[in-house]
């Protein structure tokens, strides 16, 4: 046999292992990355919906005999109605949840928006995010309606 083949033919007995340890960890960081960048969507998507619920009640609100002086304030008391929301979601604490005051709804036009804030501190997305680089701090959304 020549040099040339012998070469062709030699044992690979190690090359599997070698290959894993150098895949794996790059297989793995897209694995966290993947579910940070999921739970993160999922957060701001029940923040959103928190929001547009929070919307809606605002037109029962309004709509009663007695006014009512800030309506978000309003809603952000009802402690039933909060955690029946936040119930409905698998990542948010009502005690991170805050709806901001909207003391000049409905405006003019009839218009009401609902602000509410998330603070990610000490969950487990913002922890994920500080592993990537990533300072999630506070999320907002809001929703309107028409009255």
């Amino acid at each position: 046999m020549t040099e040339r083949m012998r070469r062709f033919l030699r044992p690979e007995e190690g090359a599997v292992t070698v290959e894993f340890v150098i895949i794996f960890p790059l297989v793995l960081l897209l694995f966290f990355l993947i579910v940070f960048a999921s739970m993160g969507i999922s957060t701001a998507s029940d923040v959103q919906q928190v929001a547009h619920e929070l919307a809606r009640q605002s037109i029962g609100r309004l709509s009663r005999s007695a006014p009512v002086e800030d309506v978000c304030q309003d809603l952000a008391s009802d402690t039933a109605l909060m955690n029946h929301l936040v119930d409905q979601s698998l990542l948010l604490n009502p005690a991170k949840l805050a709806v901001q005051p909207c003391p000049t709804m409905p405006t003019a036009d009839g218009f009401v928006t609902v602000t509410v804030t998330y603070n990610f501190a000490g969950s487990l997305v913002q922890a994920l995010g500080k592993n990537f680089g990533l300072n999630l701090g506070i999320i907002t959304r809001s929703s309107t309606v028409k009255l």
